[in-house]
């Protein structure tokens, strides 16, 4: 395990803005404001735009040297002002940047004199989030701005309303759109419909349909009547054990609402446990539906596993998505021989190892965490991995190193379909194992045919390692 205490060179990370953004992309008629210069969301806007393939606003309160000298109060109400004017959207996430946090605005001061100084009533919701640049990640701006919204909506911490006996389900990490969707699937066939809350929900927002009409908010989210009754749920389900799910805790502590962390459902394994957990949860029987999808994963399993066995692969990424891919990969016999977290968290290593020696105690593996990508890709050359899984930014290792790259995560900005990705269940297991076989069996093509054409200068598989074109 390693932590990153030097000088950074290509981070794989992004700043925690971005993290809060796609958080408030899954709640209902709202919009990012961030405070700062002008940049940071033409960057972030350019990051997503190119991952979701959707067109992505997000306010600026563009922040400049006056700002940076006298405070940007200034900026952040006419930032407040115009986006109300042009969006009137009825949520407004405030997340701050490095120059904001640096020079000490009081965001939460000058939303309140914005308020009273526009006459804006309780209908229109604001919420800052503090997320500076230079610390933590875009997963922990993601969690922080997930627990802001459930605070902000749950505001009366006076006794329960009604009992809902519904189920809140709170992501601590970003997944696809069509991860979304099957999430929502999964719950609506075990828990049923309309008994869950799954916070945030980016299935329409991140994805919508070509409609012929244009949207300056696109519809879809997680409600706000739903976000403000999770303090009347029955119990909670936090997706994502590698690190603290603050909403999940919160919820805990101050409406006594039972919680238990699940991991992303990524696999066979991962994926029993949580639906095994819906079905311990609802009293429900798990649907013939996805005990046939089990059925069929471990007959694909059977029919890939000649062909993944003892693969060496490079796994990286997010925490939970990487702790799930290692979980499969393991399920699988591949061998991850580095399996890397692109920022710290609580219990990435502590998990990727117990998952390891439940699996496979005799796999040597490398664990990182917190490292940038010059140490990546130091590692990676020294692991001599046959395939790397990850995002886009592994690609230029890839190359380098004549090694095929199974794109998964976020970002992917030199791909299209990112939106689309299933990994999360039975059905997305299947898939990303049918991609892995594939891109096994295409390499040894790619090989035997260098092998007919070239024979002197062939060397063959498991001395060089894979042979190929990314993925």
């Amino acid at each position: 395990m390693s932590e990153r205490n030097y000088t950074t060179v290509n981070p794989c990370i992004m700043c925690q803005p971005i993290g809060s953004v796609m958080a408030f992309k899954g709640i209902e008629d709202s919009m990012v404001l961030l405070h700062g210069s002008q940049g940071c969301s033409t960057y972030m806007r350019l990051h997503l735009a190119h991952h979701f393939r959707e067109p992505v606003d997000i306010g600026s309160s563009s922040l400049s040297e006056k700002g940076a000298v006298y405070g940007g109060s200034e900026n952040l109400k006419k930032g407040l002002k115009n986006l109300i004017l042009r969006y009137n959207p009825k949520v407004i996430g405030v997340s701050t940047t490095c120059l904001a946090e640096t020079i000490g605005d009081d965001i939460s001061r000058i939303i309140s004199e914005f308020r009273e100084e526009e006459g804006i009533g309780a209908e229109r919701i604001i919420i800052p989030v503090p997320t500076p640049s230079y610390e933590e990640s875009h997963n922990s701006g993601y969690i922080k701005a997930v627990e802001a919204i459930v605070k902000t909506f749950t505001m009366d911490e006076s006794k329960k309303a009604i009992f809902n006996n519904k189920l809140n389900v709170v992501l601590s990490e970003n997944i696809s759109p069509e991860d979304t969707r099957e999430l929502k699937h999964v719950f609506d066939s075990i828990v049923g419909h309309n008994s869950y809350i799954l916070l945030p929900d980016i299935s329409e927002t991140f994805d919508a349909p070509m409609t012929g009409e244009l949207h300056k908010i696109q519809p879809g989210g997680t409600t706000h009547a739903d976000i403000a009754d999770m303090k009347n749920s029955a119990a909670t389900i936090g997706l994502g054990i590698t690190n603290d799910n603050k909403a999940v805790n919160y919820l805990e502590q101050t409406f006594d609402i039972p919680s238990q962390n699940l991991p992303l459902p990524i696999g066979l394994e991962y994926t029993d446990r949580v639906l095994a957990a819906l079905s311990n949860i609802s009293g429900a029987e798990i649907p013939d539906e996805f005990q046939k999808e089990r059925g069929r994963l471990i007959d694909a399993m059977v029919d890939s596993h000649k062909y993944v066995y003892g693969t060496k692969v490079a796994i990286y990424g997010d925490p939970n998505n990487v702790l799930g891919m290692l979980s499969l990969a393991l399920e699988n016999g591949m061998h991850p021989i580095l399996v890397v977290a692109s920022s710290k968290s609580p219990r990435f290593a502590e998990q990727a190892m117990e998952r390891v020696k439940q699996v496979k105690p005799d796999c040597d593996v490398t664990i990182l965490e917190d490292v940038d990508f010059d140490t990546f890709n130091d590692a990676v050359k020294k692991a001599k991995p046959q395939m790397l899984i990850g995002n886009s930014n592994g690609k230029y290792i890839a190359k380098e190193m004549n090694i095929p790259l199974i794109r998964f995560g976020f970002p992917i900005h030199d791909r299209v379909g990112a939106q689309r990705i299933l990994t999360l269940g039975y059905k997305g297991a299947m898939r990303m194992l049918d991609r892995i076989t594939n891109t096994i069996l295409e390499v040894e093509d790619t090989e035997l045919a260098a092998k007919w054409s070239e024979p002197e200068s062939y060397v063959p598989l498991g001395e060089s390692g894979f042979h190929s074109a990314e993925a």
